[in-house]
């Protein structure tokens, strides 16, 4: 159990659920829609309480975040379970209303609660990722598949070479995905070690079929970030959404598991980098979303790695 730490400042991060913290008596912006899916914002009162809370309640489970944890407790976890887990995400522009950052920031709040509910350690990697087909927009990073493959390789045989016997990548962002499969197949062939992909932005998909749809920078990827790291939404200037149909049809063309093209840009998508609507935005859904994903993920992972003993 971390102790509890006490915030040294007015707009510093909390330690372990990355929630900002404003001034005192700072305004926080309250978010609300209306029936043509436009944002309306109000000036509530200070949320610091609430947020204190929040923090209160992440420290209160198992921190099992490599970056946070002394030698000991994190050799502790690798004894216990033998299992790593590695958040994949990626550096890319999300609109003018989302932190280039999300895909990272996305997978960190749902990958926190994963390690905590099946005790694994849970490494820092990468916040980049493949993505050229972002790389149009300033503000994308994109790594070589090679790069990243080797990336994963060596941040995994670093923990095996300490006992861990089982892997699990959680991914955010599908240009990981051919790259992570890749490292995957090598680890089990070279090191005998069991690996299992928790595709985290699919399963957010399906959990929420009719209710939003999974859209580059609409409401499933302002959802996590809201919960995760809330003082980076900047939703007021999301007001300029590309034509929703037409980027629908050549996304799911894309996405297609049958005959699907190799898109060269974003813009052929989204011409303004986003499309989707924020309608079901909320603190209670954002919180909501990540406490479902993350245990779709739990029983999901435990099932498969228990199937492939």
């Amino acid at each position: 159990m971390p102790l509890k730490r006490k915030v040294k400042g007015a707009g510093s991060p909390a330690p372990c659920s990355g929630a900002f913290i404003p001034d005192k008596g700072s305004p926080v912006l309250r978010l609300s829609g209306n029936s043509r899916g436009f944002l309306r914002w109000n000036y509530g009162k200070s949320l610091k309480k609430k947020i204190l809370n929040g923090v209160r309640k992440v420290t209160s489970e198992t921190n099992n975040y490599l970056l946070e944890l002394t030698q000991p407790e994190a050799e502790a976890i690798l004894r216990r379970s033998q299992l790593a887990i590695i958040p994949n995400g990626s550096v890319e522009q999300h609109g003018p209303h989302l932190p280039c950052g999300t895909d990272h920031y996305c997978i960190m709040a749902i990958a926190r609660k994963v390690a905590s509910g099946l005790d694994g350690l849970l490494l820092p990697f990468s916040h980049t990722g493949v993505t050229p087909f972002h790389a149009s927009f300033a503000g994308t990073l994109t790594l070589r598949q090679e790069t990243y493959v080797n990336l994963l390789l060596d941040t995994a045989v670093s923990v095996i070479n300490h006992g861990v016997q089982k892997i699990l990548f959680v991914n955010w962002h599908e240009g990981n995905t051919t790259s992570i499969n890749y490292a995957a197949s090598q680890l089990q062939k070279e090191y005998g070690v069991t690996c299992v992909v928790a595709q985290a932005c699919y399963i957010t998909e399906q959990l929420y079929q009719g209710e939003a749809d999974l859209t580059h920078a609409g409401a499933l990827e302002v959802l996590p970030v809201m919960a995760y790291r809330p003082d980076l939404l900047k939703l007021e200037r999301a007001t300029n959404p590309s034509p929703y149909e037409a980027a629908k049809e050549v996304d799911a063309l894309r996405r297609s598991k049958s005959v699907y093209p190799i898109l060269k840009d974003i813009r052929q998508i989204a011409p303004t980098g986003w499309y989707g609507d924020l309608d079901i935005v909320s603190e209670e859904k954002a919180a909501e979303l990540v406490e479902r994903v993350s245990g779709e993920i739990i029983t999901a992972a435990q099932q498969v790695f228990e199937r492939m003993q």
